[in-house]
């Protein structure tokens, strides 16, 4: 026994125990009994779970799984849903682990830096509509659909999936699918790794077929919602009475200036420390202005007009009049406007933002064939853009970036593995001070939180 817990202390697995206690640390101090989370609770107080939660189907939301899970949780302790709560976290890290973490002899330190990415993500963005409800609508889902990726790697990699992980992997996926964006996340991915394998592998295995239908069977399940539709209509009357009038341009156009105006007024880190990590990794390995340029676009964008705001609104006043534009939450640009090219400009500024960082992946990368990291970015990105064409795209604030957030945190672990390959000595200096960057700015985001935590709860 003595020489098993001497091996764990010793593995890589001893930062994903280290990344469970910390979010213990911080959900001890929450009680999730204020805003949806009291509207819940008070909802299934004295009666049963499903005699709320199933008549909602009919008039409000497709999420019976979750609004199941939800209340029950809530019904029986505080303390269950703490517990949960850090293990989906700790979950979220296993998987990116397991899916793009390389085994190498690098590999403990790549799992510290992975907690340490994950750590950067702002947790207190999960209390937006009480902590309980915004986790186990967004957390929850997000972290068991990495887990249901699972099995496509093993495909993959011709590893043998044991008997008893079928199971997890089923509701994992049947969990993750009952959220929209998790849905069409996985929907995507299964769907397009069946067809990889199978031109890998020429046949396929009978599990994805399996996994292929029940993401299929909920995305139908969301999709012939009743409640849904009620649900969509009451939030256009009451948040967005011209958004039955926009055409698909206009949502796409609404998704990337909401998406870049969220990353631009909050000063969203996880995507701050992605731009520095791939415009580090540029300088290194290449020479070329234009290269270096390209890299440092999102860099000058988020530094620029968030972080540095003050010092460069004083030398260009104009650009505190940019971050405004670029942060309201409206349609850009209509037929009515149109002749006014100032409305172009936060679209182009988002495009740009978003091209410029696929253009350093393909950079980093060499190719776009079997290019992993475009691939996450560009499920990310879309999982943010698809809520242009949902009426509620601008009051479901940050805790709808989450999905994108820790596909941005996958990329920068990605990029950091070959970033860390260089053996020069200069480079290693740079590596060294990359690391501090990103481990402090988890220190202080762990500290932030944790004050937040202590002083908005009751």
């Amino acid at each position: 026994m003595k020489e098993k817990i001497q091996k764990f202390l010793k593995s890589e697995n001893i930062a994903l125990l280290a990344l469970f206690i910390l979010e213990i640390g911080l959900m001890i101090f929450i009680t999730p009994n204020r805003y949806d989370d009291q509207v819940f609770l008070e909802s299934v107080t004295g009666k049963s779970v499903w005699s709320y939660v199933g008549p909602r189907y009919y008039n409000w939301s497709s999420r019976l799984i979750i609004e199941f899970v939800l209340c029950s949780v809530l019904k029986i302790s505080k303390y269950l849903w703490i517990l949960i709560e850090a293990l989906m976290v700790t979950l979220a890290g296993y998987s990116i682990a397991k899916l793009f973490v390389k085994n190498n002899e690098n590999k403990k330190e790549n799992f510290i830096m992975l907690v340490s990415m994950i750590l950067i993500y702002p947790i207190m963005q999960m209390n937006s509509a009480g902590w309980a409800a915004t986790t186990i609508n967004y957390m929850w889902p997000m972290a068991t659909g990495l887990f249901s990726l699972i099995p496509i790697r093993k495909i993959w990699d011709g590893e043998k999936i044991k008997f008893w992980q079928y199971p997890l992997y089923v509701f994992a996926l049947l969990f993750a699918g009952n959220q929209e964006q998790s849905c069409a996340i996985l929907f995507g991915t299964y769907l397009l790794f069946t067809v990889l394998i199978i031109l890998k592998n020429k046949k396929i295995h009978p599990f994805i077929i399996v996994q292929d239908l029940l993401i299929i069977a909920s995305l139908i399940f969301i999709l012939t919602c009743p409640g849904n539709n009620i649900r969509t209509q009451t939030e256009i009357a009451n948040q967005f009475k011209d958004f039955e009038m926009l055409t698909i341009l206009d949502k796409i156009g609404v998704g990337l200036t909401a998406t870049m105006g969220l990353i631009i007024d909050k000063g969203n880190i996880v995507f701050a420390i992605m731009s520095l990590i791939i415009s580090v990794y540029i300088f290194m390995n290449y020479k070329e202005k234009l290269y270096r340029v390209i890299s440092l676009v999102p860099v000058f964008s988020i530094f620029g007009l968030c972080y540095f705001r003050t010092n460069i609104n004083a030398m260009f006043p104009f650009f505190g009049s940019l971050k405004t534009l670029l942060i309201e939450e409206q349609v850009m640009l209509t037929a009515a406007n149109c002749n006014n090219l100032l409305n172009v400009i936060p679209i182009i500024f988002a495009a740009a933002n978003f091209i410029c960082l696929i253009m350093s992946l393909l950079l980093i990368f060499k190719n776009l064939k079997n290019n992993v990291a475009i691939l996450v970015f560009l499920i990310g990105l879309a999982s943010r853009l698809i809520m242009g064409f949902s009426p509620i795209v601008f009051l479901s604030g940050e805790r709808t970036m989450l999905f994108f957030d820790f596909s941005m945190i996958i990329v920068s672990i990605i990029v950091w593995q070959e970033l860390i390959k260089k053996n020069d000595k200069n480079d290693k200096k740079i590596q060294k001070r990359m690391e501090f960057i990103v481990k402090a700015t988890a220190v202080l985001q762990y500290i932030n939180c944790l004050v937040c935590i202590l002083a908005t709860q009751k």
